[in-house]
């Protein structure tokens, strides 16, 4: 039996989404590690870490996306953490 219309996205909140999931949560997820380092006075258990950090967090990200329903919220989130990430880099 097919899902009614009104339950299905369209194609591109499907692809923005996709690309929210995979580039966003990436790039959120190494910034935040990233700007975590940098305030770290011994940054090397941080990166050595966030090799398997990273990877759990930047699944965790996907799967809010996804539970996220408008697109457009889910890009706004990323963004936000990405652009708190880079003023915590560069302060």
């Amino acid at each position: 039996m097919p899902a009614k219309a009104k339950y299905l996205s369209s194609g591109w909140t499907r692809f923005s989404k996709v690309m929210a999931a995979i580039f966003g949560a990436y790039f959120a997820t190494i910034l935040a590690h990233l700007a975590i380092a940098s305030k770290v006075p011994n940054d090397t258990p941080v990166l050595l870490t966030s090799t398997y950090s990273a990877f759990l967090v930047w699944c965790g990200l996907m799967v809010m996306i996804y539970m996220i329903e408008k697109a457009w919220i889910s890009w706004a989130i990323l963004l936000t953490v990405i652009l708190l990430s880079l003023v915590l880099i560069f302060i």
